[in-house]
């Protein structure tokens, strides 16, 4: 047996393990991690998932964001806008300052959108409080994906360098890896294409429109920045106007970070979004960075409004500054305890 069908007979038999690991854990926590994928569909409604139309695949447990172990995170549960204010102010939080690269963005992490966003009068001070709280749940949940890719480049140069076999733990880890984006073959080259974060700008106007600026019932009610849809009865909100014979829900969540982790999980695994991670990998390779305005152009299928649906969101990315995020990172600490009452 050559080096080759070794370490493809290693990962058939470690995804058998990590399955079964994994179902047993859900036995002992009373919940199936293990289960196939809920589907789900991203954006506007289309037809049922009868093969005609795009489904999400739910990501598990350990797929959703977490935030990096070396920062010191504040998470605030609820606040209203002047108690986010007067936070981001204490923090010196200014976009300006973070898009000229000259500031970092605070590790502040809001599990709701403020009750009272929408009574905001001025569109602009809204649209500014609703960039400074979503572009640090952007942030954080990158850095989980860029964490993971991290580990898979140094394990994937490990083997080019001649190691025949990896550990137990990273070959375990890989087996998983590839279970949770959907790849049924050992493929390193295809799971790091899948494996790369959301740029920022892009993020930040899909939840914009998405959720009205943070102000739509679906966030308000559900956590929902980018209205993923549910087949599943009572997981989700019921539109007020879905048409006769629909049977979608608009997903629920705990908190903000879980549906920013969702919706980057599903442009990461979804078929419907295979130009979408081409498109990246491409820019990966000829210029390192990534062009959020640039890879809307491969998201044809994430709203039935096609090419009207781009145009919207590359005018978001336009009208409100949002390219130069691209290139923010999140500060790794607080600039005061976060023992503070305030959060």
């Amino acid at each position: 047996m050559n080096s080759r069908t070794s370490l493809r007979f290693d990962y058939v038999a470690l995804v058998a393990i990590a399955v079964c690991v994994t179902m047993l854990y859900g036995i002992v926590l009373g919940e199936r991690l293990a289960r196939v994928p809920t589907p789900a569909v991203i954006g506007a409604p289309a037809a049922p998932p009868d093969g005609s139309a795009p489904v999400d695949r739910a990501p598990d447990r350990a797929a959703m964001a977490s935030p990096p172990a070396a920062a010191r995170i504040g998470h605030v549960a609820d606040a209203r806008i002047d108690d986010l204010s007067t936070l981001f102010q204490r923090a010196g939080y200014e976009l300006d300052r973070i898009r000229r690269g000259v500031r970092k963005v605070p590790p502040i992490l809001v599990d709701r959108v403020p009750i009272d966003l929408a009574s905001l009068a001025s569109p602009g001070e809204r649209k500014r409080l609703f960039i400074k709280l979503a572009l640090p749940l952007v942030l954080t949940a990158n850095q989980r994906i860029l964490d993971d890719r991290e580990r898979l480049m140094a394990l994937r140069q490990r083997m080019r360098n001649g190691v025949r076999s990896l550990g137990p733990r990273d070959s375990l880890w890989i087996a998983r890896m590839h279970a949770r984006y959907g790849l049924d073959r050992y493929d390193l080259d295809a799971l790091l294409e899948r494996m790369d974060i959301v740029p920022p700008s892009l993020a930040l106007a899909q939840a914009a429109e998405e959720s009205g600026w943070g102000t739509s019932r679906f966030v308000r009610e559900g956590n929902a920045l980018f209205g993923q849809h549910t087949y599943k009865p009572g997981q989700g909100l019921v539109p007020a106007r879905r048409d006769p014979g629909n049977t979608h829900e608009v997903r629920i969540f705990n908190r903000l970070l879980d549906s920013v982790a969702s919706y980057m999980f599903n442009l990461n695994s979804h078929p419907a979004y295979r130009e979408f991670r081409r498109a990246r990998a491409i820019q990966r390779r000829s210029r390192g960075s990534l062009d959020g305005f640039a890879l809307v152009a491969t998201l044809t299928r994430y709203s039935e409004r096609g090419g009207a649906y781009i145009k919207t969101i590359r005018s978001i990315i336009e009208t409100n500054g949002l390219a130069a995020f691209d290139q923010a990172s999140l500060d790794g600490r607080l600039p005061f305890d976060r023992r503070d009452p305030a959060i």
